[in-house]
């Protein structure tokens, strides 16, 4: 993984069995390092995987990720502490298995457009904070939706496709006034 490379092509040239750090992943990938790893932290809670608790180990790290975006835009590079995180072997084999193949499909979808959502670095890192926040929350068969719009939002940031970002952002209203709407049913339940 020495030289940059599509995502696809990092990913599928992962080892096998064999764990990686994060930040050695995304030097393969070049910029658009708080995007990726967005992207591949929460790509196992979007789609259903044999593993308990993932929202609990993945969650800090999007919370940290994000935060960061938030702050500094993709401007600064990720944390040493963030980077030296070990991404085990199991999950290398399945980014690389089962992750890189679809990603080669929705590539080939992808392209730049809608720069002026794109730039909004900051404020997408506002809204995976949120996104991401709501993983830790012990809600059975809760972590699918905000981790799907994690997903688009973090495709739109690696690919600077601006309608993956929208895509994104309307599913967090739309799984925001679903969450509202439930706390407010749960209320008058009880009250």
């Amino acid at each position: 993984m020495g030289e940059e490379g599509t995502l696809t092509q990092v990913l599928s040239d992962l080892p096998r069995g064999q764990a990686t750090t994060l930040g050695r992943l995304l030097a393969a990938t070049g910029c658009r390092t708080h995007g990726v790893a967005i992207l591949l932290l929460s790509i196992p809670e979007a789609l259903p995987l044999p593993v308990p608790s993932a929202g609990a180990i993945l969650g800090g790290p999007l919370i940290l990720i994000s935060a960061h975006l938030a702050v500094f835009g993709e401007t600064e590079s990720l944390p040493v502490r963030l980077r030296d995180r070990v991404l085990p072997g199991w999950l290398t084999d399945w980014l690389r298995d089962r992750v890189a193949p679809v990603l080669a499909r929705a590539e080939r979808l992808s392209r730049p457009r809608w720069s002026g959502l794109v730039r909004r670095e900051r404020l997408l890192g506002i809204v995976c904070l949120y996104l991401a926040s709501l993983l830790l929350l012990p809600l059975p068969f809760f972590n699918t939706p905000p981790a799907l719009c994690l997903v688009l939002l973090a495709w739109g940031l690696v690919q600077r496709d601006g309608w993956s970002i929208g895509a994104g952002l309307a599913g967090t209203v739309a799984l925001t006034v679903a969450l509202v709407s439930l706390a407010d049913w749960v209320r008058t339940m009880f009250a």
